[in-house]
């Protein structure tokens, strides 16, 4: 908004320099012939004076003072246009340039004063674009929201004489939001929504304020004014970010999908990129989870992370360290792969609340992560809970996982950590050929493996085709949706005897001969990927420990 109105400010104050400062430069310019001219009469009005002198000295006849009078006429028409040797006296006039120098000077200062004392200069500082969550860190000791205070005190003090303006309440707020000031802005969205009804979108900014205020919690007073903003407005595109975060941390995956689906489908055509992809991304991450059956569902909750308060400015909440390459990934990168690097809290949305971009060939390369790389303004890593360092080389250039990609994940940490060293040592297994069915191994050969028969149910024989693609798998049910081994077939295989051990491990640092209690999924897949679409066909095993035999998985459903 800033840069917009600063050109289109701009541009006007141009256009009217030109109408104004143009007959000036022109009329400046028109003056030098006359000059010339007047040079020129000059001159005949000499030699018009000579020949009068010589008629007076008997040096010429009146034949021969006639005959040069006229040949001098002759040359004065032809040059002038005229034979009068005198010039009339223009009137008096300014002196173009410098009018049109004082005009270019005191019209812009003139309209930066007066929209200064007149207009509202905070307005254009102003950022348009929704948060996704009630979380942020302050951001005091920031020069922009240090430069920013003047203006904000300015605004605060025109409020309070006019305390009956709800649209002046509202921008105050958002200010307040802007450098982190949380507690101000929530009493700023309290005044503006006594003062005006029925807006979603000042409910959904009061209600992101109450939660960045609450230690990142929007149960309770913030999720009653969402609910409350998309009854006035169900397509408002903050409240359905806010309404689907607080789904996702209650594991209501699919309300969550729904949520943050219909804002996507709602978000403006100017809105940044960057923010569409990291909704896309939040909605992936979302499905994934929804994908993993009911058990999953049940089983794979975590407890919500305690309520954080918000920092305090000084504290250093910066997370330094170095990303590099495992050995066996080195020939399937290019030097135009473009590296980022995020954190993702460990108990919130997946989407990041720091990030930086570099390539491949910056590699091994250090990175520091903190608020200024923060990519919304109230969620910010000095207010996040645990985070997992993630760095990933893309070959598309975009944030958005997409196949081929290789990333590398820390254990989890505090904000503030130092030293941390992320290796990318694997390729997305979402996004990946799954590793090609095993045969059955020998008794003795994997003391872990288990192996079992994929079998589908009579009632779901007419539904797909030969053609499907068959993913076996094993999840385990306590730990992250991501197979701990996997193996592919077709359907045509069926019914199909399969074998999972470490050797189908798609990540090196998760092998099944180390997990817990496992489920056995196996889906036929239309599209040919790993990730759960509509209309797959599933079934799933009861918990099994690895080193299992005789396991016997049904396909017995579709997904919706």
């Amino acid at each position: 908004m800033t840069i917009m109105f600063w050109l289109i400010a701009s541009t006007m104050t141009l256009l009217v320099l030109g109408l104004l400062l143009w007959p000036l430069m022109k009329r400046t310019a028109a003056a030098a012939p006359v000059r010339e001219q007047e040079k020129t009469l000059s001159i005949f009005r000499q030699q018009f004076a000579e020949l009068e002198q010589d008629r007076a000295n008997s040096v010429l006849t009146d034949e021969l003072y006639q005959q040069a009078r006229q040949e001098l006429e002759r040359r004065l028409l032809e040059e002038t246009g005229t034979t009068e040797t005198t010039t009339k006296k223009p009137p008096q006039q300014m002196h173009g340039k410098p009018v049109a120098f004082a005009l270019a000077i005191i019209i812009p200062t003139a309209c930066g004063l007066l929209y200064w004392q007149l207009g509202n200069p905070l307005a254009i500082t102003e950022s348009p674009a929704p948060s996704l969550s009630a979380q942020g860190g302050s951001q005091e000791g920031d020069p922009f929201a240090a430069g920013l205070d003047p203006l904000i005190e300015r605004l605060k003090q025109k409020m309070e004489q006019n305390p009956g303006d709800g649209e002046g309440w509202a921008l105050l707020g958002r200010s307040y939001m802007g450098v982190g000031r949380y507690a101000e802005a929530a009493l700023a969205y309290e005044q503006a929504t006594n003062l005006i009804s029925n807006d979603a979108q000042l409910l959904a900014d009061y209600a992101d304020a109450m939660g960045v205020l609450h230690g990142r919690k929007l149960e309770g007073r913030p999720e009653a004014l969402i609910q409350q903003a998309l009854k006035i407005d169900p397509r408002n595109v903050k409240a359905l970010m806010l309404a689907g975060t607080v789904a996702f941390n209650r594991n209501d995956f699919a309300r969550a999908v729904k949520d943050w689906e219909l804002a996507r489908a709602n978000l403006p055509e100017d809105v940044d990129p960057e923010m569409t992809q990291q909704l896309v991304a939040a909605i992936e991450e979302a499905k994934s989870r929804l994908g993993g059956g009911r058990e999953m569902a049940r089983m794979d909750r975590e407890p919500a992370a305690p309520a954080q308060p918000v920092r305090q400015a000084g504290q250093s909440r910066a997370i330094r360290g170095t990303v590099t390459l495992a050995p066996d990934l080195a020939s399937k990168v290019s030097e135009t792969d473009t590296l980022f690097v995020f954190a993702r809290e460990v108990n919130g949305p997946p989407m990041p609340v720091a990030i930086v971009r570099a390539s491949k060939k910056d590699l091994p390369f250090t990175f520091q992560l903190d608020d200024s790389t923060s990519p919304m303004p109230s969620r910010k890593l000095s207010g996040a809970g645990p985070v997992v360092i993630v760095a990933r080389l893309s070959k598309s250039g975009q944030a958005m996982p997409q196949s081929g990609d290789l990333e590398g994940t820390s254990q989890p940490i505090p904000a503030g950590g130092d030293g941390i060293t992320v290796v990318i040592d694997h390729e997305r297994m979402d996004r990946e050929p799954a590793a090609p069915a095993q045969p059955v191994r020998q008794a003795g050969s994997s003391s872990r493996a288990i192996r079992g028969t994929v079998t589908l149910a009579p009632s779901l024989a007419g539904k797909g085709s030969a053609a499907d693609t068959l993913f076996v798998f094993a999840r385990e049910m306590n730990g992250p949706p991501m197979p701990v081994a996997i193996v592919r077939a077709s359907k045509k295989d069926l019914p199909f005897t399969f074998q999972l051990d470490d050797s189908t491990s798609p990540m090196p640092s998760r092998k099944l001969s180390s997990t817990g209690p496992v489920v056995i999924v196996a889906r036929l897949s239309k599209s040919g990927q790993a990730m759960p679409q509509s209309g797959d066909l599933e079934g799933t095993s009861q918990p099994i420990q690895a080193g299992g035999e005789g396991i016997t998985v049904v396909i017995d459903h579709e997904r919706p």
